[in-house]
């Protein structure tokens, strides 16, 4: 039989009260939800096609990350085999409700980006995960008594009535985290009203003018300002005023330039078109010289290059007739040597 006591008297997963479904209907009930795309993949890992579940969050786990959630204890996480166990329909809402979507979008917002990182019992033990069982076993609740299952407290007769629970689970969360933070602003509010200290920042910095030691600087009737006369006296030079600059002084700015005409006595500016044109004219004068330098050099790039070839074709020269002047005459050669010799004495009887 399905229910929490079998006839051989050992007591199911439903708990005292609580009555299992059939294996048919639970398996019914499971294909929709593995079909889910989310639900594919296990919650705290990689891996695909979980067989485990964790009730307590709504959430699909594979074995390896089953056997973490057991060695946590069933006080922080509840797991479930999906195929081999037995399920309440409260269990299998809290699968149905919750899910590997509403639980990931959760905890990435609360701060956990990186789902298969870090230390699992650290995400199970948060202030988030706690919120999120909590807000999941609200909605859970409702459901049971809008089912009309015996087993509803009247506790979660009064959420269904509470307009908050709206049976959206990431809905209910955001309103759920949002009156927490005004409960808790407005609890320090009234904390700093109230005047107590606990948990209340007070401005701890002084006016340096009533710091023990403290001086001011003094300006005595010349106009000079002076150091406080407690400073040492190797530091106690006094502030003078920055001489101001002579009124028949040049001032240079970028390429004008300024000058002083004796026969008014006004200071005049000079020109600018003129010094312009002489800035251009000097600029190309510059730039010709630097052409006639590098034409220059370029001569003279070539001049050392008809050098160098001139010595090596008078060195390759050299080492022919050095070559020829070493080579040894053959017989053939002695025997023409001869008869050329021959011919030239008798040709002269």
């Amino acid at each position: 039989m399905s229910g929490n006591i079998k006839g051989d008297g050992t007591i199911t997963a439903a708990g005292k009260g609580g009555v299992c479904i059939p294996t048919v209907a639970r398996n019914q009930q499971f294909k929709k939800l593995k079909a889910l795309r989310e639900n594919q993949t296990c919650f705290d890992c990689p891996n695909t096609r979980p067989t485990w579940a964790s009730v307590t969050y709504g959430v699909f786990l594979c074995l390896d990350c089953s056997a973490t959630h057991r060695s946590m204890g069933v006080h922080l996480t509840f797991v479930r085999s999906v195929d081999l166990d037995e399920w309440t329909q409260r269990q299998i809402d809290a699968m149905r409700l919750g899910g590997n979507e509403n639980a990931r979008k959760f905890f990435r917002k609360n701060g956990f980006t990186d789902l298969y990182g870090g230390k699992t019992e650290k995400k199970y033990t948060s202030k988030a995960a706690k919120s999120y069982k909590t807000e999941l076993q609200k909605i859970v609740d409702i459901e049971a008594v809008k089912r009309g299952d015996i087993a509803a407290t009247a506790a979660a007769a009064a959420a269904v009535d509470n307009t908050a629970a709206t049976g959206n689970l990431l809905a209910n969360l955001e309103v759920s985290q949002q009156k927490e933070k005004e409960d808790y602003a407005k609890a320090k509010l009234a904390e700093a009203r109230s005047g107590s200290s606990a948990g209340v920042l007070k401005p701890s910095a002084k006016l340096a003018s009533s710091m023990s030691g403290a001086s001011r600087l003094s300006v005595p009737a010349g106009g000079m300002l002076r150091k406080p006369a407690s400073s040492s006296s190797s530091s106690s030079k006094m502030l003078l005023k920055k001489k101001p600059m002579p009124a028949n002084s040049k001032l240079r700015i970028n390429k004008l330039s300024m000058k002083l005409t004796t026969s008014s006595g006004v200071d005049d500016f000079e020109d600018i078109e003129a010094t312009q044109k002489a800035a251009e004219e000097a600029e190309k004068a510059q730039k010709e010289a630097e052409k006639k330098k590098e034409e220059a050099a370029a001569a003279a790039e070539k001049a050392e290059e008809a050098k160098k070839a001139a010595e090596q074709a008078a060195a390759e020269e050299a080492a022919r007739l050095k070559a020829e002047a070493e080579k040894k005459p053959t017989m053939a050669d002695n025997v023409a040597k001869l008869k050329a010799m021959n011919g030239d004495f008798f040709s002269s009887f």
